[in-house]
């Protein structure tokens, strides 16, 4: 059975100009990877260079009601980009919202105990916030809507101090040691409602308050100039030998060039707070991204197909920096199995797959 050590997390992520590597329980409270010595090939240019080149993300994902989404924040420095993407799960409606982000210091903060990230346009208002003193993350958002868009608005909020509530951070090379990756995941049971306007073609649609699921990520990383990745995230309630459990899962397919991937990766199960280290997985979709992707590692822990229902595609070009990204709705069939060796049955268990390429 595949095993991976979790370990406290260090006061700093990099140390005498090296990134410590590993993955370690609970939430960073300063998330900052600046400062990696010669991380380019080895050249020794000046820190104020190599920063430049680390670029971070904020991703979070929800599935309430009868709504599945992601929440996407992309801080570039010179700019930062905001966007809004759900589901009906009844319709299958795709709903999308996006904006651009003028100059500012920085879109994403370094502190992950208590911190905001934000979008202040009115038309595009949407802020996520956290505070682990006050044991409340919240989420809120009002978007304006167009002719062929309804206004939508939302508030979810979640407590940290919950049994089923996880918090890791894995430092992993990116994909050499001299460079480094690292994210931050929380699994937070969220409470809400999300409400959209009227239409010509349609009325408002309410929904009451209600229970459910999230998984957010912030990632921090010395980007190549090219790159790419694959990504799963799904939360829900599964039964388990009679029993509903809340089961969230993270999962990233390896570069073929990452060093240690056996020792240290992102993946992971968790199952009503327990945690569970996945090893590296493949992830593969040789008929497109549109049609059936099969998730499997070399160790009989993840054995997933992955149906997709809808996708929506963002194609951002701003100054020097392109991305690429295909989100996908869609459900997961197979079998996971725990450290414990609990094999967890999925069957139409919703979730989103991502595929994204950067040039920068």
């Amino acid at each position: 059975m595949y095993t991976r050590s979790i370990s406290e997390i260090p006061e700093s992520l990099v140390q005498n100009g090296k990134p410590v590597f590993g993955t370690f329980d609970g939430c960073p409270e300063n998330f900052d990877i600046r400062g990696v010595k010669a991380p380019f090939t080895g050249l020794p240019l000046p820190t104020v260079i190599t920063n430049f080149r680390i670029k971070c993300s904020l991703s979070f994902t929800f599935s309430i009601g009868k709504y599945i989404g992601i929440v996407d924040f992309f801080d570039q420095k010179i700019f930062g980009f905001a966007e809004v993407t759900f589901w009906n799960k009844d319709t299958k409606r795709k709903y999308s919202y996006r904006k651009f982000m003028g100059p500012r210091k920085r879109f994403i903060p370094h502190n992950m105990k208590c911190g905001f990230c934000a979008s202040f346009q009115k038309n595009r208002y949407i802020r996520l916030s956290w505070d682990h003193k006050r044991n409340r993350l919240s989420i809120i958002f009002s978007l304006k809507g167009d002719s062929s868009r309804p206004s939508a608005r939302a508030a979810f909020i979640a407590p940290y101090f919950d049994e089923r509530m996880n918090e890791v951070l894995v430092v992993t090379p990116a994909p050499t040691k001299r460079r480094c990756s690292a994210s931050y995941f929380a699994t937070p049971s969220i409470h809400g409602s999300l409400t959209l306007g009227k239409t010509k073609l349609s009325e408002t649609t309410l929904m009451e308050d209600t229970d459910g699921f999230s998984i957010l990520k912030v990632n921090r990383a010395y980007f190549n100039i090219d790159s790419e990745k694959e990504s799963i995230f799904a939360s829900g309630l599964v039964d388990v030998n009679g029993t509903k459990k809340r089961v969230s899962i993270i999962l990233m397919n390896t570069p073929e060039n990452q060093v240690d991937a056996e020792r240290v990766n992102p993946n992971f199960l968790f199952v009503d707070g327990k945690k569970t280290p996945l090893p590296p997985v493949r992830i593969t979709h040789t008929a497109g991204m549109v049609h059936n992707w099969i998730i499997q590692d070399f160790e009989n822990m993840v054995d997933l197909t992955f149906t997709p229902i809808s996708n929506h595609n963002r194609d951002v070009s701003f100054f020097v920096v392109q991305s690429k990204t295909t989100t996908v709705y869609g459900t997961f069939e197979g079998v996971l199995k725990t450290s414990e060796n609990e094999s967890i049955t999925l069957h139409n268990f919703e979730g989103i797959a991502r595929n994204q390429s950067i040039r920068s």
